[in-house]
């Protein structure tokens, strides 16, 4: 797929990427403010590749810039888990495209409907998958927790009002 005259590709993980993936995989989680370690790291990794789980690599140009985490959470691999592109390749579209071709590939495998879950806070996120057609709210992930943290806002839905914070940190 081009856009803005980048062509992206994404292809199955192997092994020859492990350490790039390693590192994405740490500059992931870092971005929802947490420190993995490199053996917290292989750990993601060696679930992501197991059985009911893709992994796929994001290139731009014939150059790494990222990954695409599928999942089952049932029956079927329908799960957008987790999505990555590196800081420098964001906001050239690499995103949208990568979420494309993934939705092709689930409707390639008889699929009709690929799920995903985002923290309200992550707004770059919402916006890229809104844009993506993710417009059907499905479910609702409620939490309560005893740590304060950062009101960002409160959204009602029938009725009922529930307040958005900052991810912890």
């Amino acid at each position: 797929m081009k856009k803005n005259s980048i062509e992206v590709k994404l292809k199955h993980y192997a092994d020859e990427y492990e350490d790039e993936v390693l590192k994405d995989i740490i500059s992931f989680w870092k971005t929802h403010n947490c420190e993995p370690s490199k053996e917290e790291a292989s750990e993601d990794l060696k679930h992501w590749t197991s059985k009911g789980h893709l992994l796929f690599l994001i290139f731009a140009d014939d150059h790494m810039c990222g990954f695409v985490h599928l999942g089952s959470r049932g029956a079927k691999i329908d799960w957008l888990e987790d999505i990555f592109v590196r800081a420098e390749y964001r906001g050239k579209g690499i995103g949208s495209q990568a979420i494309e071709w993934i939705w092709e590939y689930i409707r390639r495998q008889g699929l009709e409907t690929l799920y995903l879950e985002v923290v309200p806070a992550n707004i770059e996120a919402i916006r890229l998958y809104h844009k993506s057609g993710f417009t059907n709210l499905n479910t609702l992930t409620l939490n309560r927790s005893v740590k304060k943290k950062e009101m960002i806002g409160e959204e009602t839905i029938h009725g009922f009002t529930f307040k958005t914070y900052l991810p912890n940190k």
